[in-house]
């Protein structure tokens, strides 16, 4: 039985693929960074701090991982300091890296990147693309990246996965989709006046879903070549005013769109999207579940979170 250390393990992504590992029959560690994060039954938990290098030190030591997963990062920081996103992302990136070298240097170790950090470019992204970052998220996730080419090069199997936009059940309302799925579902329950609002329209993005997502980033590990970069995605871009058109169809819902200026970013990426021909061609990876059912997912998993609070507020 293979055992894999996942870190991020209660984030977003990192749950799906903790329980993905599970039902292969992996025995899984979840790094988490509090004691009190929630993982799936059956994951073993390992409080750690990607900052730190004894914490790596006892973690990677005790686990003695097979494979390693490195999710851990943000997106945004605590305290509006872009000093945490180089502390996190490239610095924890850097520091598990040489902890692997000098505790676990046979584990095969997946970074996961994003696709934010190859920037603005305005065609399908294939991965010989050059790093063109445009914020401080996409600078560290870049960075942190390129470390596991240098790594590779020096002996490690380190194999390198750069994920396009990715939405599922349970995702935090603070990214495009949820929200949009959050608040229809609102104004359904009569919650919330009929009135959606949002950024940029015109933005274009390439959207899949996160179990399609989890399962590249194993067979990425599998069947990459350590230090290639694989990008994960759709291949197809979608506007943010079509996902709005198409989350009203679904739930059915007559609404008024408003574009609030506080929900785009200074500087905006018009377009990002993924040419996926290599994962295909050298992971046998392509995406199984349609955004509509990636939609149809969220609508219903609000929808049933929404029934369970009102039960508990009723009591």
């Amino acid at each position: 039985m293979p055992r894999a250390l996942v870190t991020g393990a209660s984030g977003f992504a990192g749950g799906y693929l903790v329980r993905y590992l599970l039902e292969l029959g992996y025995e899984v560690v979840g790094a988490v960074h509090g004691a009190g994060a929630r993982l799936p039954d059956g994951c073993h938990r390992a409080v750690l701090d990607i900052t730190d290098r004894q914490s790596l030190r006892e973690v990677v030591a005790a686990t003695q991982p097979d494979e390693i997963y490195h999710l851990a990062g943000i997106a945004r920081p605590a305290n509006d300091s872009v000093d945490e996103f180089y502390e996190v992302n490239f610095g924890g990136t850097l520091k598990l890296l040489e902890t692997v070298r000098e505790h676990a240097p046979d584990a095969a170790v997946l970074l996961v990147g994003s696709a934010y950090a190859y920037g603005s470019v305005g065609h399908p992204i294939s991965e010989i693309e050059l790093f063109k970052p445009v914020n401080h998220y996409g600078s560290s996730k870049a960075s942190a990246d390129l470390l596991g080419h240098v790594y590779s090069l020096e002996g490690l199997r380190v194999v390198r996965a750069r994920p396009f936009n990715h939405s599922g059940p349970g995702q935090s309302p603070a990214f495009v989709l949820p929200t949009l799925v959050e608040q229809f579902v609102e104004i359904e329950a009569g919650k919330r006046e009929p009135v959606i609002r949002l950024g940029n329209l015109d933005s274009v993005r390439d959207f899949s879903d996160v179990r399609d997502i989890v399962r590249g980033y194993r067979l990425a590990l599998l069947k990459g070549r350590s230090g290639e970069p694989y990008n994960l995605g759709s291949g197809r871009g979608t506007s943010v005013r079509e996902l709005f058109e198409m989350v009203r169809e679904k739930a059915e819902q007559e609404v008024e769109l408003q574009v609030e200026p506080s929900r785009t970013r200074i500087i905006d990426i018009p377009y990002l999207v993924a040419d996926t021909s290599k994962a295909r061609e050298e992971l046998g990876w392509e995406p199984e579940v349609s955004l509509e059912q990636t939609l149809h997912d969220m609508l219903d998993a609000v929808r049933k979170r929404l029934v369970a609070e009102d039960g508990v507020c009723g009591t």
